[in-house]
């Protein structure tokens, strides 16, 4: 499994590494810190899974979420937004922009794990 984790904060990135890449399962994983970076990562990286942060520089969550999920190249790829700022409106857009599921900060671990088949 490839997952590219896209968040600002990279003590997120390396708690959720650390989560995802201890589930037992060969797991590969990449991370950007803003929209561009994992605009160019999921074209060459072609991961199964983008966990994506709502707020970050640049391109925010949801524009990054669309623009995965309208390209040809890319639509396949499955979208877990993770925020700390999981208000009924952010859900809604994250959802419409293609996202599966948008989990919330405290982020429950055994329920992302169970999402994304670990």
């Amino acid at each position: 499994m490839r997952v590219l984790i896209v968040d600002d904060e990279l003590e997120w990135q390396e708690l959720l590494t650390e989560i995802i890449g201890g589930a037992g399962e060969e797991v590969y994983i990449e991370s950007a810190v803003d929209g561009f970076e994992a605009g160019r990562k999921v074209r060459w990286f072609k991961p199964d899974f983008v966990l994506l942060d709502l707020g970050m520089p640049g391109i925010d969550g949801i524009k990054l979420c669309r623009a995965i999920k309208t390209d040809p190249e890319t639509e396949s790829v499955r979208v877990i937004a993770i925020t700390g700022k999981a208000t009924p409106e952010n859900v809604e857009h994250l959802l419409s922009a293609g996202a599966e599921h948008c989990l919330g900060k405290p982020l429950d671990y055994d329920s992302l794990l169970a999402i994304m088949g670990l």
